[in-house]
């Protein structure tokens, strides 16, 4: 009956992308970066508000098509983040560990994070109570050695997918850098080349890891980070350019959540 609706003329198909996915960016996006997926999506408006709302809104959708039962979710801290845990609606029951310690406000840490999602995943969860960065290497070890924060530490091989936010540090748009620079630690960083972070990973505008603060930082590593099968970054705004692109070139991230600004400027890029 419907193939002769459509002879008729009677019936039309049509596939709709979702309103504020921008396709054409998002493939584009795909293919200069060899990436595993990438969303882009058009934003109402350049403010960091606006941009946060809008990908968390993405990120939550992408989670609730791929994710399986019996995957482990991985989360660091973030506001665009947090905004995603507030969209969640279901997920399929798995597990959850945060990817670092808690940096940030109460509402962006991954502590809290972990919770929001936990309640639409229904599994086991694993969050660390410690911060993110510490003043010396002797109180880090000390930290992880402690047993809830090693346990959690154990499940980072188990991670399936992670959903990391990405940190700017020229310009200064993150709060690990806002941490370290209390610790009177960021701009030497800067000048080393540091453009952004992953969890606390950093690395150069070329991608290059710069291991500096690895001593003082309670997180999962870069050579962990990369054994996980995907890592999607949700991050947009223009302060964060030089961040997602170095991101992407790190080898750190597999799939990409962002604003159809940044896209096309991460396009322009050589």
């Amino acid at each position: 009956m419907i193939e002769k609706a459509r002879e008729l003329g009677i019936v039309r198909i049509e596939i709709q992308e979702p309103s504020d996915v921008d396709t054409h960016l998002s493939m584009a996006l795909t293919r200069k970066f060899g990436l595993k997926r990438a969303v882009v999506v058009r934003t109402p408006s350049p403010e960091p508000e606006a941009i946060q709302e809008v990908l968390g809104r993405a990120a939550a959708q992408l989670l609730e098509e791929i994710v399986v039962e019996g995957d482990m979710l991985g989360f660091t801290s973030g506001r665009t983040l947090n905004a995603m845990a507030r969209y969640l609606n279901h997920l399929p029951t798995c597990d959850l560990v945060a990817l670092g310690g808690v940096a940030g406000p109460v509402k962006e840490h991954s502590v809290e994070i972990i919770r929001r999602v936990s309640t639409t995943s229904r599994g086991a969860s694993y969050p660390i109570f410690a911060p993110l960065i510490v003043r010396s290497a002797t109180t880090a070890a000390a930290l992880r050695s402690d047993r809830l924060i090693a346990d959690a530490f154990a499940h980072f091989p188990r991670v399936t997918k992670g959903v990391v936010a990405v940190g700017s540090w020229v310009p200064p748009n993150s709060q690990l850098y806002d941490a370290a620079d209390e610790l009177g630690l960021a701009q030497k960083l800067v000048h080393r080349g540091v453009v952004g972070e992953v969890a606390a990973t950093l690395y150069d505008a070329n991608g290059a890891i710069v291991p500096d603060l690895n001593d003082l930082t309670i997180a999962i590593t870069a050579e962990q980070l990369k054994q996980i099968p995907e890592v999607i970054a949700v991050a947009g705004g223009a302060s964060k350019t030089n961040a997602v692109r170095g991101a992407l070139r790190s080898g750190l991230i597999h799939s990409v959540v962002t604003d159809s600004s940044l896209a096309t400027r991460l396009l322009a890029s050589s």
